[in-house]
């Protein structure tokens, strides 16, 4: 039912008359769109998003004003499920590029296995999720640090996080959990979630990129529910290839 939510409902497309390189790149996008796209992707800047833009474009085969309203479409979709989320967890309004994960009410517990994920709803409006490598650290990338590696405690979740599992071998878990480990210290933070699938594996990335890559690259399953051009923390939480075993109500 949610997925009707996807619905654009864009206007025509306007003709960029800024005369900067940023506005030039992407002509054949519609002021409106980057402009509530940057809106709804604080962080990452007008000159970035139009380049991005322009790279999923041409790597989809898509106008560059096609490819603006996909990431457009998934923002807005983002926007309503953090809002619904928000209300049933109690949090404080947030952006969807701003972050306070840590800032939550309870202790991360420990899983039940290496390569396990989290999904936390936070005050950044995507929600949060990370990886264990092993029952009681977890790997995370979070703004301000390159990816790091936790104690579960020193994690503090929300009301609704979720404690799951990803239908592959435990070989294959181990595998992904040691390939996110392998980039602790090493990748800083992208704020840039509207196209992180298009993004490189090594390099800056956001929470939800750091655990798709690991299981897609180590375990073959692409964990994001919906293949869009961004993977989204949600995403991760509500794939296919992932089962809940524990929600935290307190």
């Amino acid at each position: 039912m949610k997925r009707a939510l996807f619905s654009a409902g864009l206007a025509l497309a306007l003709v960029v008359a800024s005369s900067s390189a940023a506005w030039a790149d992407v002509a054949t996008v519609s002021e409106q769109n980057l402009t509530e796209i940057v809106e709804l992707q604080p962080g990452v800047s007008a000159e970035e998003m139009a380049e991005a833009i322009s790279d999923f474009a041409a790597e989809d085969g898509l106008t560059e004003e096609e490819a603006s309203e996909i990431v457009l479409a998934e923002l807005r979709h983002q926007e309503v499920l953090a809002e619904e989320e928000a209300a049933e967890a109690g949090l404080p309004g947030g952006e969807m590029g701003t972050m306070s994960v840590g800032k939550g009410a309870n202790k991360l517990p420990a899983a039940t296995r290496k390569g396990d994920l989290f999904y936390t709803p936070n005050t950044i409006k995507t929600g949060h999720v990370g990886i264990f490598h092993s029952k009681t650290y977890i790997v995370e990338s979070i703004p301000g640090t390159k990816v790091q590696k936790i104690h579960h405690r020193n994690r503090l979740v929300y009301k609704n996080a979720v404690m799951q599992y990803v239908k592959t071998t435990q070989a294959k878990r181990d595998s992904a959990a040691d390939w996110a480990n392998s980039r602790v210290g090493k990748d800083k933070y992208s704020a840039n979630f509207a196209t992180n699938r298009k993004t490189g594996h090594t390099g800056a990335k956001n929470c939800s990129k750091l655990v798709w890559s690991a299981y897609l690259l180590k375990s073959g399953l692409d964990i994001d529910s919906d293949k869009g051009a961004g993977v989204y923390p949600r995403d991760i939480r509500n794939s296919s290839h992932t089962v809940s075993y524990k929600t935290l109500k307190w």
